[in-house]
């Protein structure tokens, strides 16, 4: 039997980001690092009322079977995904108007980006470790102009280009998404804090499933938020501990990408009449660019312009 390679780290256990409320050092963390960490990113009553709506969610869509597995979920794994949290419950939107993890969202992506994805996750203890993996898996290695290049439609994540978190001697994808993760409980060793190889961003490479991975898990109390990009090798760890852990992902993207939860369909009408423009445009009601647009050239706001049908020229 082969010997399974270890990754060695790049870097000192002094020099990796702290929880802090500092922007300028929170944006110079996500730059040489791929993670950032916000002390005190929302209140403990906060906090504690979130965790109220979670638990209340969870446990009525349990019994009306309502629970979903997503494409990164272990089989058998007891862990409860409750999603399209904009529609369950006026409180989760707190977490989207939080400027500082907004702030940071926005130094990665550009000041125009989407909500990809809104979910909590409760991971209950005996859960199964997640694999290493980056979130936009589904972008091509760049190549030489000579090679073959890959076809970005036929990349599924077990058909990636794999290697070590060392530094790209040549180009590499930017960062196109962006997770800003809300620790809903304490964040521990002990109950699987979500682990990271700092630096590895640069690396333009997937995490080898056959490495042993030199890694970081992320602590912090109940109210701290984890910020990491794209291409930052990440996971879930084991839940050791004696009871749940919670978290809420806000997962965002580029204006040009497709997002994982389809919040123009999928958004309750009660609910988007009671969301501010800005929360429109963050879940996709805004055109872009030429992106997102429904045939009217004047439309600002796809909620409330016409669609136009077939005419005739009387």
């Amino acid at each position: 039997m082969s010997k399974r390679q270890t990754v060695m780290k790049t870097w000192t256990d002094g020099e990796l980001p702290r929880a802090t409320s500092d922007l300028e050092m929170l944006k110079a963390d996500m730059d040489e690092f791929g993670y950032c960490v916000v002390a005190n990113a929302i209140g403990e009553d906060q906090v504690a009322e979130i965790r109220r709506r979670i638990d209340e969610q969870a446990r009525a869509e349990r019994r009306q079977g309502l629970t979903m597995r997503d494409g990164v979920q272990s089989e058998g794994d007891g862990n409860q995904w409750v999603y399209m949290l904009i529609n369950k419950g006026r409180v989760f939107q707190e977490l989207l108007r939080a400027p500082l993890p907004r702030a940071i969202v926005d130094h990665v992506l550009g000041p125009h980006n989407l909500l990809s994805d809104f979910a909590a996750t409760i991971t209950h203890p005996g859960n199964k470790r997640m694999g290493m993996h980056i979130d936009q898996w589904w972008l091509p290695v760049p190549k030489n102009a000579e090679q073959e290049p890959a076809r970005p439609g036929a990349i599924t994540r077990r058909k990636v280009a794999i290697g070590p978190p060392d530094t790209s001697a040549t180009p590499i994808n930017p960062p196109v998404v962006c997770n800003a993760l809300w620790m809903i409980s304490d964040f521990r060793i002990e109950n699987g804090a979500t682990r990271v190889v700092p630096r590895s961003h640069r690396s333009g490479h997937h995490p080898d499933p056959a490495a042993d991975q030199e890694v970081v898990n992320v602590t912090g109390p109940a109210g701290t938020c984890l910020i990491f990009e794209g291409r930052t090798w990440h996971a879930a760890d084991l839940n050791r501990s004696d009871g749940p852990r919670y978290g809420i992902t806000t997962y965002y993207c580029a204006p040009q990408f497709r997002q994982m939860a389809n919040f123009t369909y999928g958004t309750k009408q009660e609910v988007l009449q009671a969301l501010s423009p800005d929360l429109l445009r963050l879940l996709g009601f805004k055109p872009w660019g030429g992106y997102g647009a429904i045939g009217d050239p004047t439309s600002e706001n796809i909620l409330t312009e016409q669609l136009v049908g077939e005419l005739r020229d009387s």
